[in-house]
């Protein structure tokens, strides 16, 4: 059916603030292909530099017998027109256990997320394509990637395309009794990339998802790269 700002079917709200974690904040409407904020319509498809991560919090009750974790979905999106625009979707509170139900929220919460990376991804990778096709280098973050494979900073070992595993984000969860450096300190996801190095040894590399601009993209080339 659609909606009149021309971006298809509604998503989810998300909330707009200053800075991350800040309490309070103006609501964004997402959409399938942008967001409407205001009287402000933006696409997915303008997008040239995005940022993405999960925060993960820890929080627990007094007694310390029982904890809660809250995964808080953050996206900073920045256009041709050098304008930003940054967003959260916050998951509903879960707690920490292995027999523990998670919201049905907030999977509908993590499906959207998912949507927004990839249709980024889809408008950004030809033409990333067709600079590493031309013999050029592209960057996502301290990441390099060329014809031959992605190539990390300070000399680690490079990723050849057809070596490589799907890079992913890796939410990690404590085990309970949650240790103290848990509680109320915000962990950032970090992107895993995983492969074989030039003698075909497996080995994996972590960095902050934040830090790798872009990096939805990434596995988008990945997957046309790597399939080759």
């Amino acid at each position: 059916m659609g909606t009149p700002t021309g971006l298809g079917e509604p998503l989810i709200e998300a909330v707009v603030r200053r800075l991350p974690r800040l309490l309070g904040g103006r609501p964004v409407q997402l959409y399938e292909e942008g967001f409407v904020r205001g009287a402000r319509v933006r696409r997915w498809a303008d997008v040239t530099h995005w940022r993405s991560t999960v925060d993960v919090i820890v929080t627990g009750n007094e007694q310390g017998d029982r904890a809660w974790y809250t995964l808080a979905h953050r996206h900073l999106l920045r256009f041709g027109d050098g304008t930003e625009q940054g967003f959260l979707l916050d998951e509903r509170r879960t707690e920490l256990g292995p027999m523990v139900a998670e919201p049905f929220e907030n999977l509908r919460i993590r499906t959207a997320a998912e949507h927004i990376r990839k249709r980024v991804a889809e408008a950004q990778a030809p033409a990333l394509l067709d600079r590493i096709e031309a013999g050029r280098q592209v960057t996502f973050g301290p990441l390099t990637a060329d014809a031959r494979g992605l190539f990390l900073p300070g000399g680690l070992p490079a990723y050849r395309w057809a070596e490589m595993r799907e890079p992913y984000p890796a939410v990690e969860l404590p085990d309970f009794p949650v240790p103290a450096s848990w509680w109320l300190r915000p962990r950032d996801v970090r992107l895993v990339l995983r492969g074989k190095d030039a003698h075909g040894d497996p080995h994996r590399t972590e960095l902050p998802a934040w830090e790798v601009v872009n990096w939805g993209a990434l596995v988008a080339l990945w997957r046309r790269l790597g399939a080759r």
